[in-house]
């Protein structure tokens, strides 16, 4: 139903985007073609409301709750994609929709697990100010790695697909099928994103971008902190890698190089990897393999050996890193 829902928007509003000015138009960074509609992620937020509608009597309230506070953010990109707007302001409902999601529902990351194997590690009165931290980094973080046809909504699947294997492999059986509903009205997205051509092709939007990385990001915290919990906190980490240190190490190069973290660039991995000789779909599929590859990795480390999981997440980020500084580097061994 979702996936016939986001179609079915999908082909009524992308004459409507076109007529009202919904669109993406071409500038220094950002080279597709023509003016291209911002559709992807009202479409998937469209789907989203449907699946409330057939199934809110079933729905757990926490649920409610949580769809509510992402309409903000939904709403704050959708005026983003009319007309930008300041990242303080984002900033400010991004941070007024946490704070509204913790109170209403006590979903907060009160302890970050067994990270380096000497017992648990509580956060006590910090808990609501890394809660907040935590969901307005990822949530961001889906939104900056939505710059090549696809990779955030490939990226969002992959990390729906990770939660449910976590929960799996722990013995777990939530119920998860509002995250499903996502995933499901994010495949028609997909098509038209990557393989649309000029009269149908669309963008997600940060309208798209920022519900999607809301939603997730509190699954996850949910999905850690539960009182049954069968996901360890630092295997959230694995479902969010590539997002996840892409965002930190670009913020983290360019606080040291004076600059403000806020301020947008050409330096996220998509655009190392093209700058190095890739297309753009093949930067997707490598991304989009590296974090499902990441994602199997969380999985037999969490399998066999959990407290090295934090660790080894550790080792991936220096190396991201590393990736970063030496760009130019590795640019020209991939074109030799």
């Amino acid at each position: 139903m979702a996936c016939a829902t986001s179609l079915t928007a999908l082909l009524l509003l992308t004459p409507v985007a076109r007529a009202v000015g919904l669109v993406d138009t071409p500038n220094s960074r950002k080279l597709h073609e023509g003016a291209v509609p911002l559709i992807g992620g009202i479409t998937i937020f469209i789907s989203s409301i449907v699946y409330l509608l057939f199934f809110a009597p079933q729905v757990h309230d926490k649920i409610l709750v949580l769809f509510a506070t992402a309409s903000l953010l939904f709403l704050s990109g959708l005026m983003d994609d009319f007309k930008p707007l300041s990242w303080r302001m984002r900033l400010v409902t991004q941070v007024f929709a946490a704070g509204s999601m913790i109170y209403f529902t006590d979903i907060k990351i009160e302890s970050l697990g067994d990270l380096f194997g000497f017992g648990l590690i509580e956060t006590g009165m910090l808990s609501v100010p890394l809660t907040i931290l935590a969901v307005v980094g990822i949530t961001n973080a889906f939104n900056l790695c939505d710059g090549i046809d696809g990779l955030a909504g490939s990226l969002a699947l992959v990390a729906i697909a990770a939660i449910i294997a976590f929960q799996s492999s722990g013995g777990g059986n939530p119920d998860l099928d509002f995250l499903l509903a996502i995933g499901a009205a994010t495949v028609p997205y997909l098509l038209f994103n990557i393989f649309g051509n000029q009269n149908r092709k669309v963008f997600l939007g940060d309208a798209g971008s920022l519900f999607i990385g809301y939603v997730i990001c509190f699954t996850l915290i949910h999905q850690t902190q539960r009182e049954d919990a069968t996901i360890q906190p630092a295997s959230a980490l694995w479902v969010v890698a590539i997002p996840l240190v892409d965002t930190i190490g670009v913020m983290v190069r360019r606080v040291r190089k004076g600059q403000s973290p806020f301020q947008p660039d050409r330096n996220h991995l998509h655009h190392i990897l093209m700058r190095a000789g890739f297309s753009p779909k093949g930067a997707l599929v490598l991304l989009t393999g590296s974090a499902s590859s990441l994602v199997l990795l969380g999985l037999a480390i969490e399998g066999s050996a959990p407290q090295w999981s934090f660790p080894a997440f550790f080792l991936v980020f220096i190396g991201y890193y590393w990736l970063l500084t030496h760009a130019w580097r590795v640019q020209r061994l991939l074109k030799h």
